[in-house]
C-alpha cells in the first residue's frame, strides 16, 4: 500500500498522494452511488438502509476531498534536485523532501527540510507564504522539543547550499554526543508527525 499511497516526507510523496487520493475518493463516490442505486431497485423506494448506508460514504469521501485540496496546489520536487540535495546533505543529517505541513491559520510546503547542527532548514516551495508566520511557528514546536535549535528558511536552493557549506566547513563541524542525538530524533519526530 505504501508504494501506491507515498511516504511521508519522501521523495515523490505529494504526487503519489494526489493520485492515490483521487482514487480514493472515485472509489468512495461509487460505493455511495451503488448502494443508493442497489437499495432503490431493490425496494422500490428510497427510504432504505441501503439509502443511509450510500450516505455515510459521504464522509470518507470527504476526508478525501480534504486532503486533495492540500496537496493539489502543491508538486513534488524534482529528481534531479531531490539527487543533488541527497548527495549535498550529510550521513548525520535528516532530509526531509515535498514536505507539506498545516497551522490553525494556514497550509504551508517546503521542497525540502534539513536538520543538521541544531539546526532545521527549510527551502520553501512557495514564493508567495508569509516567512515570518513560519519561521515562528515551527521555532515554537522545535522549541517545544529541544532547546538550542535555530530555524531557518531559504527561498532558494542556491542560498541554502552556500549557508549549508558554512555549517559544514571542517572546524565548524560539531561532535555529536548522545544528548544531541537524543535532541535530534525529538525534533525529527515532531517534524514528521507534523507533515502532512
Amino acid at each position: 500500500m505504501e508504494k501506491i499511497k507515498g511516504r511521508k516526507c519522501e521523495f515523490g510523496y505529494i504526487q503519489k498522494q494526489k493520485v492515490f487520493q483521487g482514487l480514493m475518493l472515485l472509489l468512495f463516490v461509487a460505493v455511495g452511488v451503488g448502494l443508493f442505486v442497489a437499495g432503490l431497485l431493490i425496494t422500490g423506494t428510497r427510504a432504505n438502509i441501503f439509502t443511509v448506508l450510500g450516505i455515510l460514504m459521504v464522509l470518507p469521501a470527504a476526508k478525501r476531498i480534504i486532503a486533495l485540496v492540500v496537496m493539489v496546489p502543491r508538486r513534488s520536487v524534482e529528481k534531479e534536485r531531490y539527487d543533488r540535495m541527497r548527495e549535498t546533505v550529510s550521513e548525520e543529517g535528516i532530509l526531509y523532501t515535498d514536505y507539506v505541513f498545516t497551522s490553525p491559520d494556514k497550509i504551508m510546503s517546503f521542497d525540502f527540510l534539513i536538520i543538521q547542527d541544531q539546526n532545521v532548514m527549510g527551502i520553501l516551495s512557495e514564493k508567495k507564504q508569509e516567512e515570518a508566520y513560519i519561521l515562528d511557528y515551527l521555532q515554537k514546536g522545535v522549541d517545544s522539543q529541544a532547546s538550542g535549535y535555530h530555524v531557518k528558511l531559504f527561498p532558494s536552493d542556491e542560498e541554502f547550499y552556500e549557508f549549508y557549506c558554512q555549517l559544514t566547513e571542517g572546524g565548524s563541524k560539531q561532535e555529536r554526543d548522545e544528548e544531541s542525538v537524543v535532541k535530534q530524533d525529538k525534533v525529527s519526530e515532531y517534524l514528521k508527525v507534523l507533515a502532512v
